[in-house]
């Protein structure tokens, strides 16, 4: 029986088709998240003009999937340590693919804006697995560009749906923009068929055939069996155990966490708030809505 180092034996990999398999299935499902993060924007004047809401009812809507994110964050993330990461992928997917379409047929800013929470929840469940998944498989050399690569399909996704909405809301209402956001469900059988499970999640439930069959795929010419002992790490005499968030706080780490905190929420807050008031900011200033 050997003994596998698992992260070593990944790390000196060099891609190939299995990390492209799971990059393209983390690219579409990270464009489907944008799609869906930044639709709000697109619509957002055609909701005004319908509904005859002010500006601050409007804000909130987007508030309701910002805090449907946040929370989504915080309980999909441990759950995947738990379950494996490919099933809270494809649970969350589900999730906001289900009541974003749901969404196209509210009739009242209440429903729309439960709606748009609980989408929230997969959204944010999404996000922080797809990162996970990408770096746990990823080459030691690649692991920062291929995690940029797939992020960078959120931004995209935000394209696509403001060149889809100059000429869905035209022709076909808003609601025509929110009902595509149904499209992951479609691909759902291919992506549970190509998107692998977690390395932790193998070792952890002991799964060891599965593993096995795995890592014969990132190793091209790999023999790992059932009977080999597989080691995700080595521990060190200085892993923590406990609550992770407080070892955010130890060691004079507390400045920098703060600062990174503050960062990150700035950066959101800018990017968010853009893209949900920046069409009608310009429609106001006497642009057409296809502009905007």
């Amino acid at each position: 029986m050997h003994t596998i180092r698992v992260s070593e034996m990944i790390d000196e990999q060099k891609f190939n088709r299995f990390h492209l398999q799971i990059l393209l299935c983390c690219i579409f499902i990270i464009i489907c998240d944008g799609y869906d993060m930044f639709m709000l924007g697109t619509i957002l004047p055609s909701l005004m003009t319908e509904w005859k809401i002010t500006a601050v009812e409007a804000g909130l809507f987007s508030s309701y999937a910002l805090f449907g994110m946040m929370i989504g964050a915080l309980v999909f993330g441990p759950l995947a340590d738990k379950f494996g990461r490919k099933k809270v992928i494809l649970i969350c997917t589900v999730i906001f693919s289900i009541f974003t379409f749901t969404s196209g047929f509210a009739d009242t800013p209440t429903s729309f804006g439960i709606q748009r929470f609980i989408a929230g929840l997969g959204l944010g469940g999404v996000m922080p697995n797809l990162i996970a998944i990408i770096t746990e498989y990823a080459p030691k050399k690649l692991r920062s560009t291929l995690v940029a690569i797939m992020f960078s399909g959120h931004a995209l996704g935000g394209v696509v749906v403001s060149l889809g909405a100059m000429y869905l809301i035209p022709n076909f209402g808003w609601r025509a923009v929110v009902w595509l956001g149904a499209l992951p469900l479609i691909f759902m059988p291919i992506l549970y068929k190509m998107l692998p499970e977690s390395l932790n999640y193998f070792i952890l439930k002991n799964q060891k055939s599965q593993l096995a069959d795995v890592l014969n795929q990132v190793e091209v010419n790999g023999k790992y069996t059932a009977n080999d002992h597989y080691v995700l790490h080595e521990k060190s005499k200085n892993d923590s155990t406990g609550f992770p968030v407080k070892q955010l706080f130890k060691k004079g780490r507390t400045v920098s966490t703060i600062m990174f905190w503050v960062a990150f929420f700035m950066c959101l807050f800018v990017m968010y708030g853009l893209s949900t008031w920046l069409p009608k900011i310009m429609e106001g200033a006497g642009y057409e809505l296809g502009s905007s």
